[in-house]
Order: C-alpha cells, then structure tokens, then sequence
C-alpha cells in the first residue's frame, strides 16, 4: 500500500513539473477573490493536488510546505530550482496583446486547445476561463512589468484550476510535432530576457 501510494506521489509531482515547466513556456498572475485556490491533476484514475498557497511560498521564498513536501521529495534540487524559476518568470505580453491575439482564427484555436488541459470544470472546455484569466492578469501597456504564472492563477474566475495530465501530454506532442501552428502564441507569450537568462543559467 506504501508503495503504491510513493508510486502515485512520485508521478503527480512529475505531472506537476510539466505543467508548471511545459505550459509556462506559452504562458498563464494580481490577486482576485476569485481567484484558483488549488491545482488538481487527474490522470486517469489517479488524482492530486497543491494549493496555490504552497506554490506561491516555494516560488518567493524556496520554502516548501507539509503539503507540497509529499510531492517535492521525488524531484531532485536541480528540479525545484527550475520549477521555481518559471513560477516566477515574468513575462511582456499586455491586455491590448492578449485581446488582439485571442481574436484571430489562430488565437482562438490555442485557446481552445489548451482549454482542453486547464479547465474550471472538468467536463467543460477552459478556454474562456483561459481567455479570461489572460486579460485579468496582463497589464496595461503604459505600466506593464510583465506578469507570472502564480499571478494568472489568483485571477481564475474559479476556486481550483484542473489538469488534465493525458490531454496534456497529446496537446505538447502535438505542439512540438506543429511548431508553426503556434509561432504567433509563442510572440505573444514571451518571458522577459533577464528571466531567459537566469533559467539557461540553472
């Protein structure tokens, strides 16, 4: 039973990784009442979760809580270091950005297709939430200093954020497999040089 349970532990945090590390790259931060509470990954029969609390106290202060602490002894420093270092990766985008481009064809389409992975509800499409999410947290442009994936998840408009880790997987296989399909999203969700170059440095 112990084993088991290490074995379930081990594979949320791995799934955690990815969605903290592979979706930063095309970006999702100001806190809201609204705002994600917690982030529940399902994959198949298996379920987890972690509080938006506990990853927002790793990402300033590298502390790590009870409740993170179960998934955090199967990832090595190097892992955590890195997994911090995108939590609080800034990135340029703004409000006029985010509007324009969730109004083409193709903007419309990410968005769609990563609502298939980040939900509200999981038996709905998340791209609206997505799409709400993204104007409540950009900047305006005269004061924009970019935003951060912690900031994104205190504006979704529900108490948990969930992941979807086997749509996950077929959505960044089809991404890598398609790269120009998303080259305008990529633009748009850029991190701030300096962010860039303290991760290569990691």
């Amino acid at each position: 039973m112990n084993m088991i349970k290490t074995t379930r532990s081990g594979f949320i945090f791995r799934c955690l990784i990815i969605v903290g590390i592979g979706l930063s790259g095309l970006g999702m931060e100001s806190q809201s009442a609204l705002g994600a509470e917690k982030v529940k990954l399902t994959y198949g029969f298996l379920r987890g979760k972690v509080s938006v609390d506990s990853l927002e106290k790793f990402a300033a202060t590298g502390e790590i809580t009870p409740e993170f602490r179960v998934y955090s002894t199967f990832a090595d420093r190097q892992t955590l270091t890195q997994l911090r270092s995108w939590l609080n990766s800034r990135f340029e985008c703004d409000r006029l950005d985010v509007n324009k481009f969730a109004s083409t064809s193709e903007g419309q389409q990410f968005l769609q297709e990563l609502g298939t992975v980040i939900k509200a509800h999981p038996q709905q499409n998340g791209s609206v939430a997505i799409r709400s999410t993204l104007m409540a947290t950009a900047d305006v442009p005269s004061q924009s200093d970019g935003w951060t994936i912690l900031e994104a998840m205190y504006n979704f408009p529900a108490d948990d954020i969930h992941v979807n880790v086997k749509s996950l997987f077929q959505l960044q296989k089809s991404w890598s497999n398609n790269p120009q399909n998303n080259r305008a999203a990529a633009n748009i969700f850029n991190i701030r040089a300096e962010n860039t170059s303290a991760l290569n440095a990691q």
